[in-house]
Protein backbone atom coordinates (compact mmCIF):
# COMPACT_ATOMS: atom_id res chain seq x y z
CA UNK A 1 0.00 0.00 0.00
CA UNK A 2 1.23 3.15 -1.24
CA UNK A 3 0.91 5.73 2.64
CA UNK A 4 2.54 9.06 0.54
CA UNK A 5 0.65 10.26 -2.37
CA UNK A 6 0.54 13.67 -4.12
CA UNK A 7 -2.06 15.15 -5.99
CA UNK A 8 -0.87 17.86 -8.46
CA UNK A 9 -3.77 20.19 -10.53
CA UNK A 10 -3.20 23.54 -12.19
CA UNK A 11 -6.93 24.36 -11.01
CA UNK A 12 -6.93 23.47 -7.08
CA UNK A 13 -10.77 22.88 -6.10
CA UNK A 14 -12.74 20.51 -4.27
CA UNK A 15 -14.21 18.94 -6.63
CA UNK A 16 -10.71 16.69 -6.69
CA UNK A 17 -11.49 15.59 -2.65
CA UNK A 18 -15.11 13.57 -3.79
CA UNK A 19 -13.23 10.36 -4.13
CA UNK A 20 -11.45 10.81 -0.41
CA UNK A 21 -14.22 10.68 2.02
CA UNK A 22 -12.23 8.84 4.60
CA UNK A 23 -9.61 11.20 5.06
CA UNK A 24 -9.43 14.11 7.06
CA UNK A 25 -9.02 17.58 5.34
CA UNK A 26 -6.26 20.05 6.39
CA UNK A 27 -6.87 23.14 4.99
CA UNK A 28 -4.74 25.61 8.02
CA UNK A 29 -1.75 25.13 10.12
CA UNK A 30 -1.56 22.16 12.46
CA UNK A 31 0.56 20.16 15.09
CA UNK A 32 2.21 16.49 14.48
CA UNK A 33 -0.24 16.47 17.76
CA UNK A 34 -3.20 16.54 16.02
CA UNK A 35 -2.72 14.25 13.26
CA UNK A 36 -2.17 11.24 15.43
CA UNK A 37 -5.95 11.21 15.39
CA UNK A 38 -6.11 10.37 12.25
CA UNK A 39 -5.17 7.53 10.02
CA UNK A 40 -5.66 9.10 6.83
CA UNK A 41 -5.41 13.15 6.13
CA UNK A 42 -5.23 15.22 3.15
CA UNK A 43 -3.09 18.27 2.98
CA UNK A 44 -4.92 20.62 1.11
CA UNK A 45 -2.49 23.83 0.05
CA UNK A 46 -1.28 24.01 2.77
CA UNK A 47 2.40 22.60 2.97
CA UNK A 48 4.00 25.48 0.02
CA UNK A 49 5.21 27.35 3.33
CA UNK A 50 6.90 24.54 4.45
CA UNK A 51 10.70 24.30 3.34
CA UNK A 52 12.36 20.89 2.12
CA UNK A 53 14.07 19.89 5.79
CA UNK A 54 10.15 20.50 6.96
CA UNK A 55 8.81 18.74 4.63
CA UNK A 56 11.01 15.80 4.92
CA UNK A 57 10.20 15.78 8.79
CA UNK A 58 6.47 15.59 8.07
CA UNK A 59 6.70 13.13 5.60
CA UNK A 60 9.10 10.89 7.85
CA UNK A 61 6.89 11.30 10.79
CA UNK A 62 3.57 10.64 8.84
CA UNK A 63 5.20 7.13 7.69
CA UNK A 64 6.45 6.30 10.55
CA UNK A 65 3.22 6.67 12.69
CA UNK A 66 1.45 4.95 9.65
CA UNK A 67 -0.75 7.73 8.36
CA UNK A 68 -1.37 7.59 4.91
CA UNK A 69 -1.43 11.02 3.29
CA UNK A 70 -2.07 12.98 0.08
CA UNK A 71 -0.80 16.33 -0.10
CA UNK A 72 -2.94 18.24 -2.67
CA UNK A 73 -0.81 21.06 -4.42
CA UNK A 74 0.01 23.09 -7.36
CA UNK A 75 3.35 23.42 -6.14
CA UNK A 76 5.93 20.68 -8.12
CA UNK A 77 8.76 21.02 -6.02
CA UNK A 78 6.61 19.38 -3.24
CA UNK A 79 5.68 15.97 -5.46
CA UNK A 80 9.37 15.06 -5.21
CA UNK A 81 8.80 14.14 -1.61
CA UNK A 82 5.93 11.12 -2.48
CA UNK A 83 6.58 8.19 -4.18
CA UNK A 84 3.38 8.17 -6.16
CA UNK A 85 1.66 11.16 -8.39
CA UNK A 86 -1.47 12.03 -9.36
CA UNK A 87 -2.08 14.88 -12.14
CA UNK A 88 -5.71 16.40 -12.24
CA UNK A 89 -7.15 18.91 -14.48
CA UNK A 90 -10.19 20.36 -12.55
CA UNK A 91 -12.26 17.05 -11.67
CA UNK A 92 -10.20 14.09 -13.74
CA UNK A 93 -6.92 12.13 -13.29
CA UNK A 94 -4.99 12.96 -16.76
CA UNK A 95 -1.74 10.74 -15.56
CA UNK A 96 -1.14 8.35 -12.44
CA UNK A 97 1.83 6.48 -11.32
CA UNK A 98 5.56 6.60 -9.68
CA UNK A 99 6.54 10.06 -8.68
CA UNK A 100 9.97 9.54 -10.13
CA UNK A 101 8.12 7.90 -13.35
CA UNK A 102 6.10 10.19 -14.14
CA UNK A 103 8.35 13.22 -13.72
CA UNK A 104 10.90 11.70 -16.11
CA UNK A 105 8.61 11.79 -19.03
CA UNK A 106 9.31 15.59 -19.57
CA UNK A 107 7.01 15.38 -22.19
CA UNK A 108 4.26 14.35 -20.54
CA UNK A 109 4.63 17.01 -17.86
CA UNK A 110 5.10 19.39 -20.20
CA UNK A 111 2.12 18.75 -21.99
CA UNK A 112 0.06 19.20 -19.07
CA UNK A 113 1.16 22.32 -18.36
CA UNK A 114 3.71 22.15 -15.39
CA UNK A 115 6.72 22.82 -15.31
CA UNK A 116 9.81 19.65 -14.03
CA UNK A 117 10.69 20.43 -10.63
CA UNK A 118 14.31 22.25 -11.28
CA UNK A 119 16.20 18.92 -9.97
CA UNK A 120 14.75 16.66 -12.54
CA UNK A 121 15.22 18.88 -15.45
CA UNK A 122 18.66 19.21 -14.55
CA UNK A 123 19.10 15.88 -13.97
CA UNK A 124 17.31 15.18 -17.81
CA UNK A 125 20.18 17.33 -19.53
CA UNK A 126 22.85 15.68 -17.65
CA UNK A 127 21.80 11.92 -18.51
CA UNK A 128 21.35 13.78 -21.93
CA UNK A 129 25.21 14.68 -22.01
CA UNK A 130 26.13 11.48 -20.50
CA UNK A 131 27.13 13.06 -17.29
CA UNK A 132 24.90 10.60 -15.26
CA UNK A 133 22.64 8.17 -16.02
CA UNK A 134 19.48 8.33 -13.76
CA UNK A 135 17.16 11.00 -12.46
CA UNK A 136 17.65 12.53 -9.02
CA UNK A 137 15.30 13.56 -6.59
CA UNK A 138 17.46 16.05 -4.65
CA UNK A 139 20.57 18.08 -5.05
CA UNK A 140 22.64 16.27 -2.50
CA UNK A 141 22.83 12.71 -4.07
CA UNK A 142 22.90 14.92 -7.48
CA UNK A 143 26.46 16.78 -6.59
CA UNK A 144 27.32 13.67 -4.49
CA UNK A 145 27.22 11.21 -7.79
CA UNK A 146 28.61 14.20 -10.11
CA UNK A 147 31.57 14.39 -7.93
CA UNK A 148 32.80 10.32 -7.60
Amino acid sequence: MITDVAIISTNLNKNILKNYSDYKVIENSFTYEELLKYKKVIFFNVLSNLNNDELEKLYAYLNSNNILFINVTNNMEEVLFTRYLMIYDTENILAEGNTLYLLSNEKLIKRLGFKLPFIIELSIYLRDYNLTNKIYLDKESLVGDLWK
